[in-house]
């Protein structure tokens, strides 16, 4: 059988970027949703790392799915990324805990911004031309929009939301090195990513503060309520649960588009499915933005989209040849 990574077809691709897109759309807001009950983003995450690289292993050795073991030299290989990984995962989860699903997507929507700015100054590549220099500026003005008409703003929100932004666009830029140098198969890509994730999760609790707070909640008597999170019950457990299938996809799902595709259509896969998880945000609860942040954050997403195709444009532009 041939492995899902090797040289996959047109509509592998579509199927595979089409799974991405519905978790992607979705988890976050499952994540916000298993948040209100255990607030907790460390433990959430680790929960869903535990079940991601369990299925993958389980699944491996039962010879359903192409998967290595677990290796010493490839651990390695994959111990800087995956730092990188779990750091985002982390910072995502404290920016849904602090502030709205709406606020994580508009740092989301300037990764373009940063990428851009990195290119050029880090990389020397051309800078933008006047049109993507437009849409980047509509990107930042966007996102400042919103922050103003964000009326669940926090400091502590948006200082994850800057820390998350910084982290998630060195991943971007590092992982698609990552795949294309590391000899793996897709689901032992996720078994690697999935396990070194867990095993940084109790260090980072221990930074974070998270540890202490989980050990008075399963203190008896009043120490249980210090904690600041709701009595454990059979419903703290549904969204959780969601949220674990969830990861599962997006991890498979995540590693196997990357692969397949440039790291600037994954960069506008990710954005773009940030719209569908605004409308089903507000149309799932009210735990969402006003609608006037909402239309900051839907020119953030759309400008996003708009300079990844300029930009692509620019570059295809600079690669015709000159006539004499």
């Amino acid at each position: 059988m041939a492995k899902p990574d090797a040289g996959p077809n047109q509509a592998a691709i579509a199927l595979m970027a089409t799974m991405y897109a519905i978790c992607s759309s979705t988890l976050s807001i499952v994540n916000k949703w298993a948040l209100l009950y255990l607030p907790f983003p460390g433990l959430v995450t680790a929960c869903q790392f535990l079940t991601t690289a369990f299925v993958v292993w389980f699944l491996g050795k039962l010879g359903k799915i192409d998967v290595e073991s677990l290796r010493r030299d490839k651990l390695m290989q994959m111990a800087p990324i995956n730092v990188v990984f779990y750091l985002a995962i982390f910072t995502n989860g404290q920016v849904l805990k602090y502030a709205t699903v709406e606020t994580f997507i508009a740092f989301r929507s300037l990764t373009p911004l940063l990428v851009c700015l990195l290119d050029t100054i880090v990389r020397g590549e051309p800078p933008p031309s006047r049109r993507t220099l437009g849409c980047l500026t509509a990107i930042a003005l966007g996102a400042a929009s919103y922050a103003r008409e964000d009326a669940h703003f926090t400091v502590r929100g948006y200082a994850w939301g800057c820390v998350y932004l910084v982290i998630i666009v060195t991943e971007m830029v590092y992982a698609k090195h990552v795949t294309a140098t590391i000899n793996l198969s897709t689901w032992s890509l996720v078994l690697y990513q999935n396990f070194i994730a867990l095993i940084l999760w109790p260090f980072a609790s221990l930074v974070s503060g998270e540890f202490q707070s989980l050990r008075l909640l399963l203190a008896p008597g009043d120490d249980a309520g210090a904690a600041g999170a709701p009595p454990v019950t059979s419903a703290t457990f549904v969204p959780l649960a969601i949220s674990c299938v969830l990861a599962i996809g997006i991890s498979f799902a995540a590693w196997g588009t990357r692969s397949a595709i440039s790291a600037t259509q994954f960069t506008v896969l990710g954005v773009a499915c940030k719209l569908a998880t605004v409308a089903i945000n507000v149309l799932a609860w009210s735990h969402h933005a006003s609608y006037a942040a909402q239309v900051s954050i839907i020119v953030c997403i759309l400008s996003s989209v708009a300079y990844q195709q300029s930009a692509k444009a620019d570059k295809s532009s600079k690669a015709l040849p000159t006539t004499k």
